[in-house]
C-alpha cells in the first residue's frame, strides 16, 4: 500500500480530529471506539497508531479543539454583534436552543463530556475542561453577574432540556432560563 504524502497525513489527523469531537460529544468517551473514530473518516483502524499514541491521546485533542471551536464561536458573535454585551445575548439564546439541545455533536464540549471525566478523566482532561469553562465563565463575565454563575446555569440548562427531550420541560426549561439569562420575557 503506498504512503500518504505529509500534507495527506496532516488532513487525516486533522479530520480524524473533528470526527473524534463530534463522536465524543454525541456519545460520550465509552461508547465511542477508535474504530468508530476511523469509519467516520473513512481510514483504517490501523492508520490510527501512526497518527496518535493512544485513544486518551485523541480524546484530550479532540476536546481541546472542541474547546478552540467553541471560543471561535463566541469571537464570531461578537464580530456579528458588534458589541460584547449584543454578542453574549446571541450567544446565551443560541446555546439554549432547541437546535443546540438537539445537536449535541456540533455544540458545547462541556455538556458533551463532563460526565465523563468526572468519572474517568485524566488530570490533563480535567485542565483542559477546567481551562474551557473559566474561558466561557470569563467571556460571559458582566457587571452584575459572574460569567461563572451564567456557564453553570447555561450548562445546567441544556443538561436537564437534553435529558428531558420530548416532554414540555425540556423546552421550558431552554425557554425560561434563556429568558432570566437574557433579560427577556
Amino acid at each position: 500500500m503506498p504512503r500518504v504524502s505529509k500534507a495527506q497525513a496532516a488532513q487525516n489527523r486533522d479530520r480524524t480530529i473533528q470526527a473524534a469531537a463530534q463522536l465524543l460529544r454525541e456519545r460520550g468517551v465509552d461508547h465511542v471506539s477508535v474504530q468508530d473514530i476511523m469509519a467516520e473518516v473513512g481510514l483504517t483502524h490501523g492508520g490510527f497508531y501512526r497518527q496518535f499514541d493512544s485513544k486518551d491521546a485523541l480524546v484530550l485533542e479532540a476536546t481541546r479543539h472542541a474547546y478552540t471551536t467553541m471560543a471561535a464561536q463566541m469571537a464570531d458573535a461578537e464580530g456579528a454583534q458588534g458589541d460584547h454585551h449584543a454578542a453574549q445575548q446571541a450567544y446565551i439564546r443560541a446555546y439554549l436552543s432547541p437546535t443546540h439541545r438537539d445537536q449535541p455533536g456540533q455544540g458545547c464540549p462541556t455538556a458533551g463530556l463532563v460526565q465523563d471525566v468526572a468519572r474517568n478523566g485524566t488530570t490533563d482532561m480535567r485542565q483542559v475542561l477546567a481551562d474551557g469553562v473559566t474561558g466561557l465563565a470569563r467571556w460571559l463575565d458582566t457587571d452584575d453577574r459572574s460569567g461563572l454563575v451564567t456557564a453553570c446555569t447555561m450548562l445546567g440548562a441544556l443538561l436537564i432540556a437534553r435529558a428531558t427531550q420530548g416532554t414540555p420541560l425540556s423546552d421550558q426549561v431552554l425557554e425560561q432560563v434563556s429568558g432570566a439569562l437574557t433579560h427577556t420575557p
